[in-house]
């Protein structure tokens, strides 16, 4: 028994960690990037911290160009895993999955193959490319998970269990993201800066009564009172799970929000005005062709190095309104993860953590046959109840609260 993941940025480190801390079920382990280095930082990182379960299998660190599909294939073929966890950023997605079909290997991801904010691929074809896949993965027999992080992902299974369980009509779901931790820098991401400039400078897509909205990101601002970190403001933003949502989950009105600081959208603002987040080459005065955003990323810190210091809490969750037996119903169903206590336990942020440990949620749900059907399938189209009943095991709790309907 193998497992091979691909990528080991800040989520990949944290899934790493947790399939390390799970490998007598998921078996031999090999860490993919194309900075070999940074498999073999992740490596140190599980030994050091004793996350290593099972001490009698491996955990190896091999280099690898995911936008080469030949050699996705031919890494594959040799490690031969049950499952490839796809830790990558987001536009190596169907490339991996290509590798996945022409091995016939399962495969999981935690985010959409798009970068959301160029146009065809923003929100409501989003998963188009990664959609057009369904038909080969049945035809190939195995299993592909879509969008297993925690927004997307989580929050997905939230709004499923209470389609389930809580509602009989939904009238909304807001998907509500917000980090009120300390990083102690002026100006830093919390994932991949490119990912994430890409991520929050597009349009927002909102899905209303059938249809789509678009509005300028940034436009669309509320205060919500999250339980343990307070009052928040949130903007709302293109996100993958609205698209997946709308798809899977019969709701009236679907949107995805999430928290940034004056500070923040200050630095953001003034980045995006003078083109510092452009992804189209300009050249200096040296002859030297460069991307903007690129250059960003270079000047950016690290994310990994981000969490030694980070303190506070996020609290991510999905907040329904709707009926249930003839009655208004208002919950919000969240999770709250500290920055301290993630870095104790596997040396990295609550970010990434929260993204990694519903990687791993997934995985392990293939593994036990629960999530195994013949397949491509979001985590909306999935049984939430075994997701939810074994998250917590692996290291994210998460409450239901009522609020006041109105």
């Amino acid at each position: 028994m193998s497992i091979l993941q691909i990528g080991a940025g800040g989520v990949g480190w944290v899934i790493a960690h947790k399939c390390a801390q799970n490998n007598d079920v998921f078996g031999n382990i090999t860490i993919a990037s194309r900075t070999l280095s940074k498999c073999e930082k992740i490596i140190t990182s599980i030994k050091g911290r004793n996350n290593l379960k099972d001490t009698s299998k491996t955990i190896n660190a091999v280099a690898i160009d995911a936008d080469d599909i030949e050699s996705l294939i031919a890494l594959i073929e040799d490690v031969q895993p049950k499952l490839v966890i796809n830790a990558g950023p987001p536009w190596v997605n169907v490339k991996i999955m290509e590798a996945c079909v022409q091995t016939k290997t399962a495969y999981l991801d935690t985010s959409v193959a798009t970068d959301l904010c160029s146009p065809g691929q923003q929100v409501p074809e989003a998963y188009d490319p990664q959609w057009a896949f369904t038909e080969r993965f049945k035809e190939a027999g195995i299993t592909g998970i879509l969008g297993a992080g925690f927004d997307p992902g989580v929050v997905s299974v939230f709004a499923t269990y209470a389609h389930k369980h809580l509602f009989d009509e939904i009238d909304s779901i807001d998907v509500m993201d917000v980090n009120a931790g300390d990083h102690g820098q002026k100006f830093a991401t919390n994932f991949d800066p490119e990912t994430n400039m890409l991520e929050i400078q597009g349009d927002s897509f909102y899905y209303e009564d059938g249809k789509w909205n678009q509005v300028p990101c940034h436009s669309r601002m509320m205060e919500f009172d999250f339980p343990v970190v307070g009052k928040q403001k949130v903007y709302s933003m293109a996100h993958d799970e609205v698209r997946s949502m709308a798809e899977f989950i019969p709701a009236k009105r679907i949107e995805f929000w999430m928290g940034f600081s004056d500070s923040y959208l200050n630095f953001f603002n003034v980045m995006r005005t003078i083109g510092l987040l452009d992804t189209k080459p300009v050249t200096t005065c040296d002859g030297i062709t460069v991307e903007p955003l690129k250059v960003l990323k270079a000047i950016l810190p690290d994310p990994t190095s981000l969490a030694p210091g980070y303190t506070g809490k996020t609290c991510i969750g999905t907040w329904l309104r709707g009926k249930k037996e003839g009655k208004a119903k208002s919950i919000f169903i969240y999770n709250i993860c500290d920055h301290k206590a993630s870095y104790n336990e596997v040396e990295h942020q609550a970010i990434s953590y929260t993204t990694g440990v519903p990687a791993i949620t997934a995985a392990l749900l293939y593994f036990q046959g629960k999530w195994s059907d013949k397949g491509l399938f979001n985590v909306e189209q999935l049984n939430p109840d075994h997701f939810l009943d074994l998250m917590p095991t692996i290291g994210l709790s998460w409450e239901v609260m009522e609020l006041e309907a109105e």
